[in-house]
């Protein structure tokens, strides 16, 4: 009897939840079109758009439509949040929007009310910030490599490189030395060793207008490092001891030892800059073994030791205890 009321009480349980499951069903109710949809900003070739958080709890995100004749719609993105921009647009075009919800079962929703907007070129960019500049004298060539934060604004069409060899200069026609589209630059033109530069940047938009330049940076090419012993295909015992002559103007070294020429370092040792005309350094990394050949190098930096200046030669020594 037992027995039975168990197997009765499994059925009626499972009865009653595909009653359930037949009842709800999947879910294919769309939630209420947005409310509130407004211009929040227009000009500089941007449209930032806001709206009201649909309240339904199961809206998952809002499709962005736009059209440039208010009738023939594209979708151009999708928010999780009551806000999108839209950049890169024409300063002379009127642009049309509206928005729909979609819910977690992927249901849209009817459109929202339509906007319209005209992103007149209003003002000048940003100025650009971020800016650094690295030296570098290296097997291909010598050169700066400057970066910086991409602008906010989304009317940017290039950025205005300015190098002067003054410190606080003023950028013009006669100290500019390259555009980029992007915020990255290298410039490898009429450069010396030994000469510091300065840089500042400059952003133009698609109408013109030109920001504030940016902060200024710099930094100084060095020489590449004289390395003195071991000599080259030289012989050295277990415990070699590395000598390199001072390079001017350098904020310390970076001593390189490897398996290859090409890399497989085993050691490497940081050494700040010091007042002396040679700088030696006794190895102190794994054991070496006899009758084999490693190879080393010396690099220079000005600003950290992550970011490498110049570089020596590579020369390879073998050790030996005869």
């Amino acid at each position: 009897m037992k027995r039975l009321l168990i197997v009765l009480f499994t059925l009626l349980i499972l009865g009653c939840s595909r009653e359930l499951n037949e009842m709800t069903g999947p879910d294919t109710t769309p939630p209420s079109p947005p409310q509130g949809l407004s211009v929040y900003f227009a000009g500089d070739g941007m449209v930032i758009l806001v709206w009201q958080n649909n309240t339904e709890p199961d809206v998952d995100f809002y499709k962005i439509y736009r059209s440039n004749d208010s009738i023939n719609f594209l979708n151009i993105g999708q928010s999780y949040e009551n806000i999108f921009s839209d950049k890169g647009l024409y300063y002379d075009t009127v642009y049309y929007y509206y928005i729909t919800a979609v819910d977690n079962s992927g249901n849209e929703s009817q459109p929202s009310s339509t906007v319209s907007a005209k992103p007149v070129n209003k003002y000048p960019p940003t100025q650009p910030f971020g800016l650094s500049v690295d030296a570098h004298n290296d097997p291909d060539g010598i050169y700066f490599n400057l970066k910086w934060y991409k602008n906010p604004d989304g009317d940017i069409n290039l950025y205005k490189i300015y190098r002067s060899t003054t410190q606080n200069f003023t950028p013009s026609d006669l100290n500019l030395v390259g555009w980029t589209k992007d915020n990255y630059f290298r410039d490898t033109v009429n450069l010396s060793v030994n000469q510091r530069y300065y840089y500042k940047i400059v952003a133009v938009d698609k109408g013109g207008l030109e920001s504030k330049p940016s902060y200024e940076d710099d930094d100084i090419i060095l020489k590449c490092p004289s390395l003195l012993n071991p000599q080259d295909n030289g012989t050295t015992d277990y415990n070699p001891v590395f000598k390199w002559e001072k390079v001017e103007n350098a904020s310390g070294y970076i001593i390189f030892v490897s398996t290859s020429k090409f890399g497989n370092e085993i050691w490497k040792k940081v050494i700040k800059g010091e007042d002396s005309d040679t700088f030696s350094v006794t190895y102190l990394g794994p054991s070496l073994y006899d009758g084999r050949i490693y190879f080393w190098k010396v690099a220079t930096f000005t600003k950290s030791e992550n970011l490498i200046n110049s570089i020596s030669e590579t020369r390879s020594f073998r050790v030996s205890i005869r």
